[in-house]
């Protein structure tokens, strides 16, 4: 265990330090050629606007432009600043002001060569993605890479879901694919910026179906979530991270199968260390901003936390009362509850045609107080869920996951199996 604890600090500390050069390696990447590639989609970038609906009048199926802008924009502007300086600090031009943010615009205006007529900085994330991007966008261009984007997500889901279901975890696999509608899946493939959580989430699915025997030996899973906590704040602008926490812990649980009182526990270590991870990772990157460039980026960050964990107007439990509103009110519509009465049915239909075995209301709570996790998000992150419910609604697909598990997990599919091939 000590042993344990020693890895996992090392990885903890060196986390940072590998993000930190890695981000500085893709800042000494020619901002030419990665700038020729992006102008090659301006005419698409143009046409979309800072926001577009993949569906209209479905604003949760937003593509999320505004932030893939400002992806683009940070992945080929060159304003003259040392590669440290603007791997920390993430410098860009703004056609706006301080307050009103307008990227696309400010993209467009860069594409075209216009003078810089104002700078601005967006150090308070790591922008981890630029790793990614920049490499990429030096070879292909931006709409090349949303078809990459959508391909390789789905290739990934497929792999997880064949691996868990070859496993004997169909199950599992039917729960996790049942939830993401509620994510919105398909909106992801167009987009940079709402990708990542999803990638991070799909990696950690595929990386439980492949190893979930060596991960349940000397508490492994402790390292598994450290990191995923550490990768969601390297990565994600704070989109929906909690997916890459309630996701994995609900298939660990599921394929552990632990009595209640270390399932209770797994949950507690496994979210604290998650937790960990993200906190610890995130807060470096303020500290390192502030000792190779000097800029004080710490009392920005404090400050927007703070902002984003502040009550709605109208105090706290008035306030919750409307993130709920906002963040529940994108699946109150004809096709979710199309969507609900078809999943409603095919778990019905299951039950009777195999039973039940073993069914207990105690062995789903532990799976159930996962599924709570975004109701306690989006209480703690009010404002940040009000103002932003088109993509924090997507949390809510981790309540789908777990009810949809917990309905059928004592479903006797593998007696159904075993005594036909025995017959």
């Amino acid at each position: 265990m000590k042993k344990q604890i020693l890895k996992n600090l090392i990885i903890l500390l060196l986390a940072p330090a590998v993000g930190f050069v890695l981000l500085l390696l893709v800042h000494l990447l020619p901002t030419g050629p990665i700038k020729s590639n992006v102008i090659s989609s301006k005419d698409s970038i143009i046409a979309e606007g800072q926001d577009e609906l993949v569906i209209d009048d479905y604003n949760a199926t937003l593509t999320g432009n505004f932030t893939d802008c400002i992806m683009l924009q940070l992945s080929i502007y060159d304003g003259g600043h040392s590669a440290p300086d603007q791997a920390m600090n993430l410098y860009r031009n703004e056609v706006g002001n301080e307050e009103e943010w307008c990227p696309g615009l400010s993209l467009v205006d860069y594409l075209n060569g216009s003078p810089t007529r104002l700078e601005v900085a967006y150090p308070r994330y790591w922008h981890g993605y630029l790793v990614f991007l920049k490499p990429l966008l030096l070879f292909t261009s931006f709409n090349s890479i949303r078809l990459i984007n959508a391909g390789l997500q789905l290739i990934l889901l497929a792999a997880s879901l064949i691996l868990f279901s070859k496993k004997g975890h169909s199950k599992l696999a039917f729960s996790f694919v049942a939830s993401l509608p509620f994510m919105f899946f398909f909106s992801s493939f167009a987009s940079l910026s709402l990708s990542i959580c999803m990638y991070i989430m799909l990696l950690e699915m595929l990386i439980i179906s492949l190893f979930n025997e060596k991960l349940a030996e000397k508490e492994g899973y402790l390292t598994f979530f450290l990191v995923g906590g550490s990768a969601t704040a390297y990565f994600d602008f704070l989109t929906y991270p909690l997916v890459t926490l309630a996701f994995p812990l609900i298939a660990v649980l599921a394929l552990k199968e632990e009595k209640a009182k270390k399932t209770y526990l797994s949950i507690l270590k496994y979210s604290l260390t998650w937790g960990i991870g993200y906190v610890f990772m995130w807060a470096s990157k303020w500290v390192i901003a502030l000792i190779f460039t000097g800029r004080n980026t710490i009392s920005d960050a404090v400050n927007t936390i703070s902002a984003r964990t502040s009550a709605t107007d109208g105090g706290r439990i008035a306030g919750y009362l409307k993130v709920l509103k906002n963040n529940l009110s994108p699946f109150v519509n004809r096709a979710f509850a199309l969507l609900i009465i078809l999943l409603g049915a095919i778990v019905i239909v299951l039950i009777i045609k195999n039973g039940l075995k073993n069914f207990g209301f105690a062995q789903r709570i532990p799976v159930l107080i996962i599924g709570l996790i975004p109701f306690v998000w989006w209480f703690v992150a009010s404002n940040h869920s009000f103002e932003h419910a088109s993509f924090t609604c997507r949390n809510f697909a981790i309540f789908v996951f777990a009810l949809c598990f917990a309905l059928i997990k004592d479903i006797n599919l593998a007696d159904k199996k075993e005594s036909d091939s025995n017959s």
